[in-house]
């Protein structure tokens, strides 16, 4: 099968029977690599703090699931936010020591002032609570933990 080299303005330069080669796809990936060498303190300067803080989460997210205790806190005060939505401050008792355990935004809030609603705490860090049915899978920090640690692996291999 003929191959045909035209110039850029449309001329034909040759007419071979020769195929051109693609290179080695090692090559290929080692230069798409070395572009990061020019981004490698911007990836470090975001990356590195998006991976703490995504571990962070992850591991106060695991502790929760481990020794969560569930208790019964009371709404001691509802705010609307500027967008329109609710956040609801809970009070929970722990060994005779009270704790809050400020919610994520409601759009309509299950309970008002005065009412109970659960809450999941951490048993060795009371502090650490959340609003039990705002509970999440989890996912996101996994996702964005993982795509932080991908961009640093790359750029620690793009050095080799």
């Amino acid at each position: 099968m003929p191959f045909i080299e035209v110039a850029e303005d449309g001329r034909w330069i040759a007419v071979t029977s020769r195929i051109p080669r693609a290179r080695d796809c090692s090559q290929g990936v080692g230069t798409m690599l070395e572009g990061l060498h020019s981004y490698a303190i911007g990836v470090l300067i975001t990356a590195v703090p998006v991976l703490v803080g995504a571990l962070l989460f992850i591991w106060r997210d695991v502790n929760l699931r481990r020794r969560g205790v569930v208790v019964r806190a009371k709404c001691v005060e509802s705010k609307r936010t500027d967008k329109g939505t609710v956040r609801l401050r809970l009070l929970y008792e722990v060994e005779g020591v009270q704790y809050y355990c400020d919610s994520l935004p409601f759009l309509s809030p299950p309970v008002g002032v005065g009412q109970r609603l659960d809450v999941i705490y951490d048993a060795k860090i009371p502090g650490y609570s959340e609003v039990v049915h705002q509970r999440t899978s989890g996912w996101v920090p996994k996702i964005v933990g993982t795509v932080a640690g991908v961009l640093l692996l790359l750029t620690g291999i793009s050095y080799l």
